[in-house]
């Protein structure tokens, strides 16, 4: 039986399909002492009893010297990636109509679509196996918080499941994949837990100089450059009769030409802008916003139509490139401010004028810890309406917001209230840290709140998103936005080559019998997903820690 998921049940499809990649189901993690690692031997003996037969429902499919993954699991991270990647796919002639298995990705190789997403099912499972192992012999344990978390996923599974009106245990397998129980769940988000843990503690482990950043910056400038500039077109006559006549056209050219050698002799923007101004004034007709108005305006309306006209000639953060004429001339190394030019297009002449020269964002990020309170999260009752939900929330916020301020009210108690109250998964093992957040990274009232100007360190207040209710505590001025892009660079460079370590001295072994017998049900419908939906997923070597939660707010 396969059901269409709600919203709900999607987002914990996604969630889970995270969990998997982090972790999986081990079965030397199943005993009730799961927040310590277990004896080695013991946890190698478990792996080495797999089960041999293939085509068993729970075959083991792959595994490390501690660790192992079950045909269940490998088949819901097969479905997710199957789902992930097939409209992009499609466009490499991938048809979704027919048997993965019979299609070719490379004919001449013998290469199958199911081999091209198994492939990649397995790079997934690789990393979960060797995450494992490191986390492991890291000596990363889980506390009451962590597998208080784990509980609370279970319990987000059943309200979804009385949500829809089904038993738990048919919404698993409907939702989830045959196979898959309760257990199973349960312990890849222990494990994801566990892998998360590792990967943060490598991640953020990492330290850099400034001089760091800027040899990074130096080396790869382009990557990080900006300019601004105005721009105008004039268009040469499009009139069908004009275009047939040969000296008509030319003129049109010829004036068009003219109009913007005039705008090109402009020194400064507001001359550029109070030429444009009262040439529009002249000849509304070639306003496009009094053309696109679709109706007659009054005079004040065409002055405003022309005046929108004339500040959107402004353009900022223009990316770098130098793959068009414009592009080229913008960056330039001999450009300077307020410069112009002319540019000849088929049916138009360009004029530019730059206002900034080639730069790098400089804007300040901002630092911030929250909790967050998800009304789902505190509905009184499966049949509670969303008002309901709202107001348990809200009261709960308002609860942790007093005994936080009737304490010690610093930083640290904050991010210690964070760790046990947060919904906000990406944040929670930082205390609610959401780092370096950029403007207009997050939800408008976030932001808004994050960014005032009277903003300063130790503010606090409750702020209600989209999301729900976050407690704000206000840290301070995070770094750059032009160190950040190279600090995550910088950082998933490094956990890159970590991985790579990790993976020469963690073996991985895959019984390919097994992994062949997942079937085409398995592959398409094992979460419930319809071909119009899919589940998104990520891997630790993906993720973007130092902005991870802030991230979780805006999406």
């Amino acid at each position: 039986m396969s059901i269409k998921p709600s919203r709900k049940a999607r987002l914990l499809t996604a969630i889970l399909t995270a969990a998997l990649i982090l972790g999986t189901v081990l079965s030397g993690c199943g005993s009730s002492d799961n927040n310590k690692p277990a004896d080695s031997k013991t946890e190698s003996s478990s792996a080495a009893s797999a089960i041999k037969d293939v085509t068993a429902a729970d075959a083991v499919v792959a595994h490390s010297a501690n660790f192992e993954i079950r045909k269940p699991i490998a088949a819901f991270l097969f479905n997710n990636t199957y789902n992930n990647r097939k409209e992009y796919a499609a466009y490499q002639g991938l048809d979704i109509t027919k048997s993965l298995k019979e299609q070719y990705y490379n004919e001449e190789s013998k290469i199958t679509w199911f081999d091209v997403f198994m492939d990649e099912t397995k790079r997934y499972i690789q990393q979960v196996l060797v995450l494992s192992e490191a986390a492991r012999e890291d000596g990363i344990t889980l506390d009451d918080g962590d597998l208080a978390n784990v509980d609370l996923t279970i319990q987000n599974i059943r309200s979804a499941a009385e949500a829809v009106g089904m038993d738990f245990d048919k919404y698993i397998l409907s939702v989830f994949g045959q196979g898959i129980t309760e257990e199973m769940i349960r312990e890849y988000a222990k494990m994801t837990t566990l892998t998360n843990k590792y990967y943060l503690k490598v991640y953020n482990g990492y330290t850099y100089t400034d001089a760091d950043y800027e040899k990074y910056f130096e080396d790869n400038k382009t990557s990080y450059q900006y300019a601004d500039f105005l721009q105008y077109n004039f268009s040469f006559s499009t009139d069908s009769e004009a275009s047939a006549d040969e000296a008509a056209q030319k003129a049109a050219k010829e004036k068009a030409k003219a109009y913007a050698e005039d705008l090109a002799q402009c020194k400064t923007p507001a001359e550029f802008k109070k030429y444009l101004l009262d040439y529009l004034k002249k000849n509304p007709n070639l306003s496009a916003s009094i053309v696109t108005a679709g109706r007659e305006l009054s005079e004040s309306e065409k002055q405003q139509a022309i005046e929108t006209d004339v500040e959107n000639t402004a353009h900022s953060k223009y990316a770098y490139e130098v793959t068009s004429n414009a592009g080229k001339w913008i960056f330039d190394l001999a450009r300077k401010e307020n410069d112009t030019t002319v540019i000849e297009n088929s049916n138009s002449y360009t004029v530019l004028m730059v206002t900034k020269t080639a730069y790098r964002d400089e804007t300040i990020s901002k630092n911030v810890r929250h909790i967050l309170f998800t009304p789902a999260s505190y509905k009184p009752s499966a049949d509670s309406t969303d008002e309901a939900a709202d107001a348990a929330a809200l009261k709960k916020a308002n609860e942790v917001y007093e005994s936080w301020k009737n304490g010690e009210k610093t930083e640290d108690s904050f991010a210690e209230l964070a760790y046990r109250f947060t919904d906000d998964t990406g944040s929670q093992q930082s205390g609610g840290l959401c780092k370096d957040v950029v403007e207009g990274q997050t939800v408008t009232e976030f932001n808004d709140w994050i960014f005032a100007p009277d903003r300063k360190p130790g503010d606090s207040g409750i702020v209600k998103t989209i999301y729900g209710y976050h407690i704000l505590y206000f840290v301070g001025n995070g770094a750059p936005a032009w160190q950040i892009s190279v600090d995550k660079i910088l950082r998933k460079t490094n956990f890159d080559e970590t991985y790579v370590e990790l993976s020469e001295k963690y073996q991985v072994e895959y019984e390919e019998e097994a992994l062949k017998t997942i079937s085409e049900m398995e592959a398409q419908e094992s979460s419930g997903t319809t071909h119009d939906e899919s589940s998104t997923a990520s891997t630790p070597a993906e993720s973007q820690t130092s902005s991870a939660s802030a991230e979780s707010t805006a999406q």
